[in-house]
């Protein structure tokens, strides 16, 4: 909880900006044309318009702010004079919340923004204040509620709230109030399901809150699907990042195959278990119609392509024919175990494709890495060849 409330606290200066952008001066006379620009020389204009004297007692407060202190009692005379004379104006009660928080008096800070939200619901300053507010009196929920409604405004804010809630959503009770969060927010769903996603202990709470979305194929949702597999795959618990992985794709329950989409169709797929394909300066890789395309320029070395596999221990072969142009050892296949990096097979591809045999050790090679490289070459030449269908077949114990 303190990590949240850290996470909202904002020094006086970040206070009077937010206020002087929340500032909603009225432009119905000449002075009030300039007051947010030039306030003093509208004050010489018209010395007790509301809006006057609001734009001249906030430009006051700033120009304290930036000194490290208080707004003058000649300021305050002001804020008092524009709430007499325009009570539905807001200025004096965000500067009087303020100064109300930084004493410490969270109630009557509270008090003020309230009436602030009634004078105008969509003010960003009354919205971001009370939060802040909210949150240093415990009332996170309220807090994270208000926030919500501020990103509707200013969506670039959804950053600072996307990190709110994810912390929030380790506290206890979370869990019952995030789906009403999101629901009324759903801007922020994604974004959520990403942050929790760095963590593989928010599985659960993350497919709970992910709903029909845990098959989403959007950019976003393949984002935190990949995010979480890979969390479960850097702590080396390859079959629960594999079962959240075949979640993810819709996949009923079956066999492990030896390599997934070995004919490269254009179907859905995820890494690290499905293909990761490279499109970079050093070259591309495409899944095409039953086959990988890849284009390689040559000029430096570069991974095309790659997959996680679950081999068991045994002897396998891997083959994969090819077609196209070629230049002369420009690629080549590798498998090695991820854990100790051990190499099981490398092998240039030839005209003909490639076909091994590779054999994978009883212990300390859980998961196998199979890469596609381009190979720099000393006089770069264009590679343009089809590749596949790929295959992985068992051929011993």
């Amino acid at each position: 909880m303190e990590r949240v409330r850290r996470s909202l606290a904002i020094p006086v200066t970040v206070i009077v900006v937010a206020l002087l952008l929340a500032a909603e001066v009225a432009r119905l006379t000449v002075s009030a044309a300039v007051a947010e620009d030039r306030p003093h020389l509208a004050l010489d204009l018209a010395p007790d318009a509301p809006q006057v004297l609001a734009s001249v007692a906030m430009a006051q407060i700033g120009e304290a702010a930036a000194k490290g202190g208080d707004p003058s009692g000649e300021t305050m005379m002001r804020l008092r004079r524009v709430a007499a004379a325009a009570p539905l104006r807001l200025e004096p009660f965000l500067v009087k919340a303020a100064l109300a928080q930084r004493a410490g008096d969270y109630a009557r800070a509270e008090a003020l923004l309230r009436q602030a939200r009634l004078r105008n619901p969509r003010s960003p300053a009354a919205l971001y204040l009370l939060a802040d507010v909210y949150i240093q009196q415990g009332k996170t929920l309220e807090g994270l509620q208000n926030l919500a409604a501020l990103s509707r405004i200013l969506p670039e804010t959804s950053v600072q709230l996307t990190s709110a809630l994810a912390q929030y959503a380790r506290t206890p009770g979370a869990r019952s109030e995030l789906p009403g969060i999101l629901k009324d927010n759903p801007q922020l769903k994604k974004p959520l399901l990403n942050a929790l996603a760095a963590d593989p202990d928010n599985a659960d709470l993350i497919l709970t809150l992910a709903g029909s979305d845990a098959r989403a194929t959007d950019r976003d949702s393949r984002n935190w699907q990949s995010r979480l597999v890979r969390g479960f795959v850097q702590r080396g618990q390859y079959d629960n990042a594999y079962r959240l992985w075949r979640r993810f794709l819709g996949m009923a329950d079956g066999p492990k195959p030896l390599l997934f989409n070995g004919e490269f169709r254009k179907i859905p797929s995820l890494p690290p278990f499905g293909w990761e394909l490279v499109d970079s300066a050093a070259g591309f890789a495409e899944v095409g119609d039953g086959s990988l395309q890849i284009l390689y320029y040559g000029r430096e070395d570069s991974e095309l392509a790659s997959q996680l596999l679950l081999l068991p221990p045994g002897r396998y072969r891997f083959s994969a024919p090819i077609k196209g142009r070629l230049a002369p050892g420009a690629l080549a296949w590798t498998l090695r175990c991820r854990s100790s990096a051990s190499q099981l097979l490398e092998q240039r591809v030839g005209e003909g494709g490639t076909s091994v045999e590779f054999g994978v050790p009883s212990a300390g090679c859980d998961a196998q890495l199979l890469q596609l490289s381009g190979i720099r070459q000393d006089m770069p030449q264009d590679s343009d060849v089809l590749i596949g269908p790929a295959r992985i077949e068992r051929v011993g114990g």
